[in-house]
């Protein structure tokens, strides 16, 4: 039975818009100068994003869903031009509704790079990641970026969505394992490292083995360290 769940649960790793060993849209390699509806759009148009353009106190956005699951949040930011224009920064943000767990927020934000999840003093949770466009940005590049953070929304989505309420708010990397459990399963089984199917599911990988990759640093004396200062005389 452990075998048929791990075997099923690497099956359904594989992500909205993303196929196995194909760019993830057309001319992956041409430079996107800066961010907005038109470029942006584009992009989402191939991964099969549902969006439209809008404007709210002065400020252009992009309202998108992904797969009918995921809302977010696209706003064009650091623009040089007048009327917000010449964007060389883009925020993606997704929001959610509803009375989520601290340490679950914690605990996510100890386990996963890549993204920032956050409480908002109302109670509602939200992750966001900045992309930078100073030199310029492949387009492959922005999608993927795209795909890892929409995953990492469905997954903080089902953390906070199935999280254990307790009164500790310190979090731990353990409390969201069950992905990492899955692929560590696998090779359990079958004696050998995982590999990824395709472009996103290889971030996520490189996700879950970045907080493992920190708990060894930390633990490793002999890695080095900075120290803090103590700003009082």
């Amino acid at each position: 039975m452990r075998k048929l769940i791990c075997i099923a649960a690497a099956a359904a790793m594989a992500s909205f818009g993303a196929t196995a060993q194909t760019a993830p849209v057309s001319n992956p390699t041409e430079i996107i100068a800066s961010f907005d509806a038109q470029t942006v759009g584009a992009v989402l148009n191939e991964l099969g994003a549902v969006w439209q353009a809008q404007q709210a106190n002065g400020q252009n956005y992009i309202a998108a869903n992904a797969g009918g699951e995921i809302n977010f949040l696209l706003v064009p930011a650091a623009c040089k031009g007048a009327n917000n224009t010449q964007c060389v920064g883009l925020s993606m943000v997704a929001i959610f509704e509803g009375d989520a767990n601290p340490q679950t927020v914690t605990a996510f934000n100890y386990r996963y790079a890549f993204a920032s999840a956050g409480l908002d003093p109302s109670g509602s949770a939200y992750i966001k990641r900045y992309e930078i466009s100073d030199y310029g940005m492949a387009r492959g590049n922005l999608a993927t970026s795209m795909l890892v953070f929409i995953e990492q929304a469905k997954m903080l989505q089902t953390e906070l969505s199935t999280a254990r309420r307790t009164v500790a708010f310190e979090g731990q990397s353990d409390d969201l394992s069950a992905r990492a459990l899955n692929r560590d399963g696998l090779s359990d089984i079958y004696g050998a490292k995982i590999h990824a199917a395709n472009p996103i599911d290889a971030h996520q990988i490189g996700l879950d083995d970045a907080a493992e990759q920190i708990k060894f640093f930390i633990e490793n004396k002999s890695a080095p360290r900075n120290k803090i200062k103590n700003l009082r005389k």
